[in-house]
């Protein structure tokens, strides 16, 4: 076994010693939280009963949203503690196996399996799996119906008829997530069998783990960094918007100026944008030009695993009147299931549509950089959202519901540089990116119009014209002045 020494910290023995079926230590980057994570992989492993065989049976799961992520920064957490030497990795199904002896004459036999769901749709990866209990790491990334849908398949290995397992749960780490988010929301209204841990911040006295970190660690680390960055990583505070997120400060505001609400609007003279997918969640966003020339956002909905058919019902029973239907570029695509591109289909099907079913065509082609551009101007006009873009898509399967359009806006994020500690200017592809791109798309629009539409300014003042009166070469040589008559000054 390792030979490593586990000292927790006094927040991390609290969240170790706790038997919640749910537990979520929140803290600073650096305060050892991921490490006690990791231990209770092991220490829950050895508490596990002995079969008839004297084996002690568990199985976890690690989970995280990317698969970056995952083998980058927590398989390195993972092996500071549990060593390649201890066990054995696959690398074809990214899980790692300890198979040893231990002194009471039992055998410690644990399978870990390393997951990425970087979407709410990539919960079906681990539907079939038959877990002990999960460990999520970084938490606050993952979707909700990611976390829910783990939830049912822990305590279910070892089998009831093999002894049933010693402790089942989910528990998982995370740095502060922002205002609205699903965590807060979950932690203000916690079930029963559900407990949060909170790690001081690094710049208190009580600032845990510094014995493992380099001095002053937390004030190098606060050098080129914002005010609310250095709040969440580094005093463990929640924000007010998320951290690293593209919209996230510049829905706060529109929130702020009332710019989210239950305004009336006509239900004509609408357009939508689309992102369409099927293994993603696909989005729409529907909108009006308002007396400003930008958007009024009246409605959003997404939905998983569905065929376009879905989305143009979907269309059909919303009360709307359109004037067109913006697709994004790779709507022109054939698939090779029906020989036909996204666009084709949507054409084929307003053919024969009366008034009011709207045209349909492919949004502007900006680069996403001039996209997230076009997006945050947008969001800086008299851009208003509705009320029900703010309300989870009910699940007409039954399953959780899918977020919010605007919660999606407020997560969607760049990638995190965990080398130079810096965002890079990548979007982190996940459940989030369907819905903010769809907006981008808006914006796309929105902006070009306001392009064609915008009038030249008025010149501040009129400039007249001299007109010269018509002379020969001869007479034009006589009024230059200081010139003698061989034309030399």
């Amino acid at each position: 076994m390792s030979s490593l020494a586990y000292n927790p910290s006094l927040t991390c023995g609290k969240f170790l010693r706790s038997n919640q079926f749910v537990r979520v230590i929140v803290g600073p980057i650096g305060s050892g939280k991921s490490s006690a994570c990791v231990v209770e992989i092991l220490r829950r492993a050895a508490e596990q009963k002995p079969d008839k065989k004297k084996v002690r049976n568990s199985r976890f799961a690690i989970i995280r949203n990317t698969y970056r992520e995952l083998n980058d920064t927590t398989r390195r957490t993972f092996e500071q503690w549990l060593p390649p030497e201890m066990g054995k990795w696959d690398k074809q199904e990214f899980s790692f196996v300890i198979d040893k002896p231990l002194p009471d004459g039992t055998r410690l036999h644990i399978e870990v399996l390393f997951r990425a769901l970087d979407r709410p749709e990539d919960v079906k990866k681990v539907l079939s799996l038959e877990l002990t209990a999960a460990y999520f790491n970084e938490l606050r990334e993952v979707a909700k119906e990611v976390f829910d849908g783990v939830q049912g398949r822990v305590g279910r290995y070892p089998a009831k008829k093999d002894g049933g397992s010693s402790w089942d749960g989910i528990w998982g780490d995370s740095n502060p997530w922002h205002q609205g988010h699903w965590l807060q929301k979950l932690e203000r209204d916690a079930p029963e069998g559900f407990e949060f841990f909170h790690q001081p911040g690094g710049r208190s006295q009580l600032a845990e783990n510094l014995e493992n970190l380099k001095t002053d660690y937390y004030k190098a680390l606060c050098h080129g960094k914002d005010s609310e960055w250095i709040r969440v990583y580094i005093d463990g505070e929640i924000a007010v918007s998320d951290v690293g997120s593209i919209f996230g400060p510049l829905i706060t505001a529109v929130e702020k100026r009332g710019g989210i609400s239950d305004f009336a609007h006509p239900l004509t003279d609408v357009f939508t944008n689309f992102d369409i997918g099927i293994s993603d969640a696909a989005a729409i966003w529907f909108w009006r030009i308002n007396e400003h020339g930008v958007a009024d956002i009246v409605d959003f909905y997404a939905s998983s695993g569905k065929p376009l058919s879905h989305y143009l019902e979907v269309l059909e029973k919303k009360p709307y009147k359109y004037i067109k239907h913006w697709l994004p570029h790779d709507a022109r695509n054939r698939t090779f299931a029906t020989g036909a591109s996204t666009l084709e289909i949507f054409q084929n099907h307003l053919r024969d549509k009366p008034e009011g079913h709207g045209s349909v065509a492919i949004s502007p082609g900006l680069s996403i950089a001039d996209g997230l551009a076009a997006a945050r101007w947008h969001l800086e006009q008299p851009v208003r959202f509705h009320s029900r873009c703010d309300v989870p898509i009910p699940n007409d399967t039954g399953g959780d519901d899918h977020p919010s359009g605007l919660e999606a806006m407020r997560e969607y994020k760049f990638e995190w540089d965990e080398v130079n500690k810096v965002f890079s200017k990548k979007p982190v592809h996940n459940w989030a990116s369907n819905p903010a791109d769809a907006f981008r798309y808006v914006s796309c629009v929105v902006k070009a119009s306001e392009l064609i539409v915008r009038k030249p300014p008025e010149p501040t003042k009129k400039v007249t014209m001299m007109t010269l009166p018509k002379m020969k070469l001869d007479e034009l040589w006589s009024t230059a002045p200081n010139l003698n008559r061989n034309g030399r000054i």
